[in-house]
């Protein structure tokens, strides 16, 4: 990892869900989270189902707020109220995406263009080329409910970069794509990575795709960080020698 200032530090999060009506149960999602992410990295986040880390993304975004702990963003202190400027600074694509379902590809784009206050001919050039970039041309005037899971996700994608966000999350960003289409997509997310110098945190439960994008891994279970570090360290902690291996190694191991 080169010598890169942290541009994200969260320290002490947890977050605990209450559920149910006549009989309440709480779900604690998090347990004490310590994070940083060094600007310009490709981070990921990994854990089994239920571990937390769709939890840590929102409270990173700012979509929910922790029930204790810190979190700082960019040098902005960020746990309970988001400034405008960084939210303009950040975006999110998510492996399942929810868009207005009766609007076209186009129409969607044009729609965030606004939200993320794009000038008209600013956001014409922008929807045009990552059209292009991400191979909807062909279903540019076709509605969302209309697209396959693999348009779906794309079209989440390029929404996610109108506003050129130094700060991506991707979470599950391949979710359920044929093979052929997870491939260009990671590729697209090396080039964009590349070219734009963009800090990007990626959760998935594919492994290839770890082994293939992500420096430092952070994995989470039962909402702790139980292991932080390079594949290969994480490889040699747990004494495995592929991903697979760590991956159920980590995620079995007891307390």
């Amino acid at each position: 990892m080169k010598n890169r200032e942290p541009i994200i530090n969260a320290t002490g999060l947890t977050k605990t869900y209450r559920r149910g009506f006549f009989r309440k149960r709480e779900v604690r999602a998090l347990r004490g989270i310590d994070l940083t992410v060094h600007r310009g990295e490709i981070f990921g986040i990994l854990g089994p189902n239920g571990a937390g880390k769709t939890t840590l993304m929102n409270i990173l975004m700012g979509l929910i707020t922790p029930d204790s702990g810190r979190v700082n963003i960019a040098g902005m202190e960020v746990t309970k109220k988001y400034s405008m400027d960084l939210k303009k600074r950040m975006n999110m694509c998510s492996g399942n995406p929810n868009l207005p379902w009766s609007l076209t590809v186009r129409e969607i784009m044009k729609f965030y263009s606004m939200l993320y206050n794009l000038g008209k001919e600013e956001a014409r050039k922008k929807t045009a080329s990552l059209i292009a970039e991400l191979e909807l041309e062909e279903y540019a005037d076709t509605r969302f409910d209309e697209l396959s899971t693999g348009s779906k996700q794309k079209l989440s994608l390029a929404k996610s970069l109108l506003n050129d966000p130094e700060i991506l999350l991707l979470d599950e960003p391949t979710l359920g794509l044929d093979p052929n289409i997870a491939a260009k997509t990671r590729a697209f997310i090396r080039r964009m990575h590349r070219d734009r110098d963009i800090t990007v945190l990626l959760t998935t439960h594919y492994m290839h795709e770890v082994e293939e994008l992500c420096g430092r891994i952070a994995f989470i279970r039962d909402g702790r960080i139980v292991e932080l570090g390079t594949k290969n360290e994480l490889k040699k902690r747990t004494k495995t020698k592929s991903m697979e291996a760590m991956f159920i190694e980590l995620a079995d191991k007891q307390d």
